[in-house]
């Protein structure tokens, strides 16, 4: 077992078939690793100490710009409405009474209709979303596009920045105002009710790169300092905590004015460490979230190329974070061809 040190900290590791394993010695190390370290903001202000941001979990702000004219369905699609979860039905139901009341759907009578499609969220919350599929075959493509995630990460890591701050923009989508007649083709049913959305609806093929263009718009505007966006999701970071506060202030401001909402507890740092886009940050580098690792080393060996497949659709999100991956894989790769048997 070959291993190296580092100050009064030691670093082994053992292969075992194909797979290599790290070991960190030292307390210091085994959190730096495995767990993202509390960070110390003891006599730092923090972002979600500002005023104007919200307690409601509920929260949805309305953009301040015209009713956005969106691509139209080129045909008519109606499909029938899934069979609920039981679970989901008195949730969904007040979500979308509260919907209503916040202006986001209103009832409609259409010929469109798309399945609703309730998802229960990681934290045991419903999140009311609609099956466009069928309706994303038909609609015409947007010129914008998206950026890439894994090149936001090279440009952030190329930053080299001792501290972070994360906005998440409260209901980003609900936020963004829909022209009237760009409405029927999102209608859906619930409960024996037709309602369709005045706003941007989650699932739909182009809302992402829509909601991202109007945040981007919305703080080239504001002349916002240097961050990084993706669609909802921002960054700010500094070689202090009192310059990446100002940033984030800053930022907040401009979101705000726009008449975007943010919750208080979607505002993160000044702190040393930080997650953004599901990756750990700490010193300008990359690292595997501690929750991420503990489900994969969680996860029992696949015994079949199904459970081959599926460990391998687990890890390959992060696949650039993890030393000479190709190689450690390629064993398993082979096993899932359809030529070769599972051993």
């Amino acid at each position: 077992m070959p291993s190296r040190h580092v100050g009064a900290e030691s670093v082994s590791h053992w292969s075992d078939g194909g797979i290599t394993r790290f070991y960190f010695g030292g307390s210091r190390c085994l959190r730096w690793a495995f767990g993202i370290v509390a960070a110390v903001t003891e006599g730092i202000r923090q972002l979600n100490t500002l005023p104007g941001l919200s307690e409601n979990p509920s929260a949805v702000g309305l953009l301040k710009v015209q009713e956005q004219r969106v691509p139209i369905a080129t045909s008519i699609v109606h499909r029938r409405q899934y069979r609920t979860t039981r679970d989901a039905v008195i949730p969904i139901h007040k979500m979308i009474q509260e919907l209503e009341s916040q202006g986001v759907v209103s009832k409609t009578h259409s010929p469109f209709n798309s399945p609703s499609w309730p998802v229960r969220k990681s934290e045991g919350e419903w999140r009311l979303t609609v099956d466009y599929r069928a309706l994303n075959v038909v609609t015409p493509p947007l010129s914008a596009a998206m950026p890439d995630m894994l090149e936001l990460q090279y440009e952030l890591e190329s930053k080299a920045a001792k501290w972070y701050a994360t906005i998440d923009i409260a209901n980003a989508f609900f936020s963004i105002p829909l022209a009237a007649e760009c409405r029927p083709q999102f209608a859906f049913t619930w409960r024996g009710v037709q309602y369709t959305w005045n706003r941007l609806p989650q699932g739909w093929k182009h809302s992402p790169t829509i909601c991202h263009g109007l945040i981007q718009t919305a703080l080239e505007k504001g002349e916002a300092p240097e961050h990084l966006q993706y669609i909802d999701d921002i960054i700010v970071w500094g070689n202090t905590a009192a310059e990446v506060f100002e940033k984030g202030k800053e930022i907040i401001q401009i979101l705000l004015e726009a008449g975007f909402a943010i919750k208080k507890s979607k505002v993160k740092g000044p702190a040393r460490e930080i997650q953004f886009l599901g990756v750990k940050w700490q010193d300008g580098q990359r690292q595997i979230p501690t929750d991420v690792i503990n489900k994969i080393t969680a996860m029992s060996p696949p015994t079949n190329k199904k459970e081959t497949q599926a460990f391998l659709g687990a890890i390959g999100f992060w696949r650039m974070h993890i030393p000479e991956y190709s190689q450690i894989v390629s064993p398993l790769y082979l096993v899932t061809r359809k030529k070769n048997d599972f051993h």
